[in-house]
């Protein structure tokens, strides 16, 4: 139980983070840039990053990839207990969603297996059914740029690119629209941006003050509490999520307060072929030598992920 309560608690908090994919722009001739450049104003590029996520839906959902989290909880005594989930993760209606298809190592038991596809199945067709209308409660990572002031504009070159790193601190007295950017606005700590595809690299950032719901009845979320989330660019043409650490002191629905680390890698990203509805016994079809997206038809079927398989090694 209370693995599943860190855990919740911690994909609470962090949830915007892992459907923040940007499209990389043509790649700049330069191979050596120039530090010296002049800084781009703030606000105009952060204006230019939300306008490349609201433009990447159509290609992010042409993707599905493994997420893998491990969760470490210590206990009062220092003892550590260490679990581990794996999930199928794909994109409906701009909205990222999990398949949980092992534990510790081993599938879901076939019960299990069937009742998680029936709940991905109802939740797609759910997402399916609104997806042209807007979600008040839908929150991404570019929310941030609302409630929070960036300073300390700075350039580095990281994996031979042009990074443009900005400190920020979220105002506590911002008005929010939803949850994450409640939870936003308590944060304070940096940001990397590529500067050829105003995609962001890096995030981190770390809890001002405590975080409450329902007045600390439903969610307490301890000041200190910490995020570390980067992403990397897949078959030359789009930024995924690459590692989430998490570091989440708090409580959850009236249960004792906890402490631990979490930590979610997402890897094996492939392309769909989205003309055809992945069923059981259909493979998932990757084209890493493509450099362009596949073509989405009118009909085409929102993907449903394929059936539970043995985790790797």
């Amino acid at each position: 139980m209370r693995r599943r309560v860190l855990a919740g608690v911690a994909t609470f908090l962090l949830c915007a983070l892992a459907a923040t994919s940007q499209v990389p722009l043509p790649a700049a001739s330069d191979p050596s840039p120039d530090l010296s450049t002049p800084l781009p104003d703030i606000q105009t590029l952060l204006t230019r990053v939300r306008a490349r996520y609201i433009a990447l839906e159509s290609l992010r959902k042409n993707y599905i990839c493994t997420m893998t989290q491990v969760a470490d909880e210590f206990s009062s005594d220092g003892s550590k207990k260490t679990h581990t989930d794996q999930y199928q993760a794909f994109y409906v209606a701009n909205v990222e969603v999990l398949q949980h298809i092992a534990h510790d190592g081993k599938p879901l038991a076939s019960n299990d297996a069937k009742k998680e596809q029936e709940r991905v199945d109802k939740l797609v067709a759910k997402l399916k059914s609104r997806e042209k209308k807007p979600d008040k409660d839908e929150f991404h990572l570019t929310g941030l740029w609302n409630v929070a002031t960036f300073t300390n504009p700075r350039r580095e070159i990281i994996n031979g690119r042009p990074t443009l790193v900005f400190d920020y601190k979220g105002n506590p007295q911002a008005k929010a629209g939803n949850i994450g950017e409640e939870i936003m606005r308590q944060l304070a700590g940096t940001l990397w941006i590529d500067e050829r595809d105003d995609a962001i690299v890096r995030l981190n950032g770390t809890l001002q003050q405590n975080f409450h719901i329902g007045g600390g009845l439903l969610v307490n979320i301890k000041k200190g509490s910490q995020f570390n989330f980067t992403q990397s660019l897949v078959n030359s043409e789009i930024w995924f999520p690459a590692e989430l650490t998490a570091h989440v002191d708090g409580r959850f629905l009236l249960l004792k307060g906890f402490n631990g680390d979490g930590r979610q890698t997402f890897s094996d990203y492939r392309k769909l072929r989205t003309s055809v509805t992945i069923l059981p016994g259909t493979q998932v079809l990757d084209d890493p030598q493509s450099n362009t997206p596949p073509s989405v038809p009118s009909t085409a079927s929102e993907p449903k992920p394929s059936p539970p398989v043995q985790p790797q090694p």
